[in-house]
């Protein structure tokens, strides 16, 4: 089952949304509690606090995509849909960002918004409309795709670490690969980067693989 972050003011097209999601993905892959609704508040910090809740739900598995609603109409002043883009593609690029608008060309002259990821709201609230059964099939493969990468990655990663663990004295070759794959990595999900490319400038590798172990502790 997939895991669907949604940030939306108007809590019947929120529903209309998810019912359009769940009706044309077959319930193995959505179902109704594959939705994360993020509470929109105008508050003095509202939006620092929410950028924190993404990026740490986005860490945790939480979610593996976000809807967003390009006009937040209850937000004014304090949040736009296309500031959570705008932070979303910076903080983590290849983080599946859906925007709903119903001003789509607007919406897609944002150098940060994915053209093929900009659906127009109307459309997509009618879960019966073949327009809205293509536009679910493609945010299912870019679930699909982010999932399978991220995993892939991690697997890796966790892979080439034991190895600098288990190994005794340093291994050049796979520092390199470590660093190599968390760069990759964190293009997927924010990391704490185990600092191997500051480890090359240390004139003690002991001091490396110390830091090293205390990492994979954190991933165990």
């Amino acid at each position: 089952m997939f895991h669907i972050g949604l940030i939306e003011d108007d809590w019947a097209e929120a529903s209309s949304v998810m019912l359009s999601l769940v009706v044309n993905s077959g319930s193995e892959q959505i179902n109704e509690e594959s939705f994360k609704m993020y509470e929109l508040k105008r508050t003095e910090n509202f939006r620092e606090e929410l950028f924190d809740r993404l990026i740490e739900d986005v860490q945790n598995n939480v979610i593996e995509c976000l809807i967003v609603d390009y006009k937040l109409d209850t937000m004014d002043e304090v949040l736009e849909g296309i500031d959570v883009v705008n932070f979303m593609h910076e903080s983590v690029p290849e983080f599946p960002v859906i925007i709903l608008t119903n001003v789509p060309e607007r919406s897609k002259e944002n150098d940060k918004a994915d053209p093929d990821k900009v659906y127009v709201k109307e459309i997509f609230m009618k879960p019966d409309d073949g327009e809205t059964k293509e536009m679910v099939y493609h945010i299912i493969r870019n679930l699909q795709r982010y999932t399978k990468r991220r995993s892939e990655l991690e697997i890796a990663r966790d892979q080439i670490l034991e190895k600098i663990v288990d190994k005794s004295g340093y291994d050049d070759e796979l520092y390199g690969r470590l660093l190599s794959i968390e760069r990759d990595l964190n293009r997927y999900v924010p990391i704490e980067m185990t600092g191997i490319d500051d480890a090359y400038d240390m004139e003690s590798m002991d001091e490396a693989l110390k830091a090293l172990k205390e990492y994979k502790s954190l991933l165990e």
